[in-house]
């Protein structure tokens, strides 16, 4: 019999015969088997159990791990082949067997005579057990949210490094153009969210625009460097960090669980009629708020360093806005026209070969930090920021979080009937909304910010690598590109004609050009299939663009 990681998580992490959420103050409300049957072994089939009963619950059980192990694989499949989301799924497997072993040492240590499984002390170990096992799945839960919710902006910006700035400007220009325009009401009442929604677009890619010039003049980088690339690396190293507890922030978690314990006996002694799970409702709710407080906080100052690092782009003056980005465009033109792509791959393999030196020299050598920054580079001398401080902090305010979520399941959920008859239906939000804003809105902006900070202000030389490495493979993609298309037809008995017949079709205009997607399913149709972002890198080294699309001449041309 053949079983994978996932099956054998799963068969080991069986959570017991207790109930699934067991209170904290009081002993869980249904009770299995086990209290009235304690004297019996798992190892004595046939005395304790029968054994068709046993078979019978085996193939139920059967059945349950190989629909799980299906569903699991399924997940895994969703995850784009990275490096880094393969690390993050080992690290959830990881935290889940640790889990089922020790809940596997429990039903040993039951075993044991005069064990006493029934105590008080054994039901708060098991408690525990189960806090861990909901902590791990709600930091799962909350980087699939920041990942999910990350997805369309990545899109958004990796599309944008395909138009010129010369296009986003005119873009925003004609966005400004239309809100002069007095529309009927008609007008305003259906289209107006559509228009805003653009402005903020714009506005967001102006500024990563922006940022992407004063990065790469920064570390003397070639514009051919996939800025949005290197972005979404350095978010994926970032979330791989979410999922595991370092020592400190199990510390800084008891701290905060001992420090409602505090509460809970203040609130005892100001008043002694209110039942203790009552108080343990009022610890987390002003726990939950006071997190909530914070997220706010550091939000506000990630969202200042932004500001920061524009104005340091824009020379310090919003005056120079248009000015600036027209020589961003000047500088991209005469990149298109001058820079090969060869030469770009040289330097940038000579600035990764520096930073791996100098990372090296920080670990091992001396304590001076070397930045690696270019001479002529604008200063960037942030209030306050300081990247191992604040990505401790923005990773603690994640778990602090999750601790959360796992406190509210098990020691508020339970109690929300009663809240609701008591207080209402405002109580009840109030004491879920805290948790609900961060997970949804604030976390996800928090870690945007510290990424777009972090990674302009510093280099990471590990993300250099792979994404160097990545455009490597791309320029090689770009040597083999007419090669393998042309051999693919001739196996397949295509001709040009056939391919400018399936182009034609995606031009339902009739003006030549196609979108970058479009042709990039033609392609696919035709032998070239690549995932969505490398073919764009692709498109940007072989063909001129006009914003997202493509004369389809030019493919015809260099086949």
């Amino acid at each position: 019999m053949h079983l994978d990681t996932s099956e054998m998580i799963l068969m080991i992490s069986q959570r017991g015969y207790y109930s699934f959420i067991l209170p904290l103050d009081k002993p869980p409300r249904v009770h299995f088997t086990k209290g009235a049957m304690e004297d019996e072994s798992l190892f004595q089939v046939g005395e304790s159990v029968e054994f068709w009963r046993v078979l019978l619950h085996l193939s139920v059980l059967a059945f349950c791990l190989v629909v799980f192990g299906k569903a699991l694989h399924g997940l895994e499949h969703q995850f784009p082949p990275s490096d880094k989301h393969q690390h993050m799924i080992k690290k959830v497997y990881r935290e889940l067997m640790t889990l089922g072993l020790i809940s596997f040492g429990i039903k040993i240590l039951d075993e044991i005579p005069g064990f006493v499984s029934e105590s008080k002390s054994m039901l708060a170990f098991e408690v525990a057990d189960l806090a861990i096992f909901f902590l791990t799945l709600a930091l799962i839960l909350q980087s699939t949210v920041i990942s999910l919710l990350l997805r369309n902006q990545n899109d958004r910006a990796e599309r944008a490094e395909l138009i010129t700035t010369q296009d986003l400007v005119n873009s925003a220009n004609n966005s400004k153009n239309s809100e002069l325009e007095r529309p009927s009401f008609f007008g305003t009442l259906f289209c107006c969210g559509r228009s805003a929604k653009q402005r903020s677009i714009d506005k967001e890619l102006i500024e990563l625009r922006l940022l992407r010039r004063l990065f790469l003049r920064r570390f003397g980088l070639p514009q051919l460097f996939p800025f949005s690339k290197y972005l979404r690396h350095a978010q994926a190293t970032q979330i791989s960090d979410m999922i595991e507890v370092e020592p400190s922030m199990w510390v800084a978690l008891l701290g905060v669980a001992w420090a409602i314990c505090g509460v809970l006996k203040l609130l005892e002694i100001l008043d002694t009629a209110i039942p203790e799970r009552q108080e343990l409702v009022e610890a987390f709710f002003m726990i939950a708020w006071i997190l909530l407080v914070l997220h706010v906080m550091v939000l506000l100052y990630l969202r200042s360093c932004v500001h920061y690092l524009l104005r340091t782009a824009t020379d310090h003056d919003k005056n120079t806005l248009s000015s600036d980005l027209n020589t961003i465009a000047e500088e991209e033109t005469k990149a298109r026209q001058n820079e090969d792509a060869d030469k770009a791959l040289e330097i940038m393999s000579s600035i990764q070969e520096q930073h791996e030196e100098f990372e090296y020299q920080r670990r091992n050598i001396s304590e001076k930090q070397i930045d690696g920054v270019a001479p002529d580079s604008p200063k960037i001398d942030i209030r306050f920021f300081s990247y191992k401080a604040w990505h401790v902090a923005v990773i603690l305010l994640l778990v602090l979080n999750g601790f959360l979520i796992t406190l509210f399941v098990q020691c508020v959920l339970y109690d929300l009937e009663e809240i609701y008859e008591n207080f209402g239906t405002l109580a009840v939000v109030l004491v879920s909304l805290p948790l609900a804003l961060n997970t949804c809105v604030f976390q996800r902006h928090i870690f945007y910010d510290f990424v777009i900070v972090s990674s302009t202000v510093r280099i990471d030389s590990h993300t250099l690598s792979d994404v160097v490495e990545n455009f490597r493979e791309i320029v090689q993609l770009r040597s083999e590109f007419a090669t393998s298309l042309h051999q693919h037809m001739m196996q397949h008995e295509l001709t040009i004609e056939d391919l400018q017949e399936e182009l034609k079709a995606r031009d339902a205009t009739g003006t030549g050009y196609i979108e970058v997607d479009d042709l990039r399913s033609v392609l696919g149709k035709f032998g070239f299939r690549l995932t969505r972002y490398r073919f764009n890198s692709v498109v940007k080294l072989l063909f001129e663009l006009q914003e997202t699309m493509v004369s389809y001449a030019q493919v015809v041309r260099l086949v």
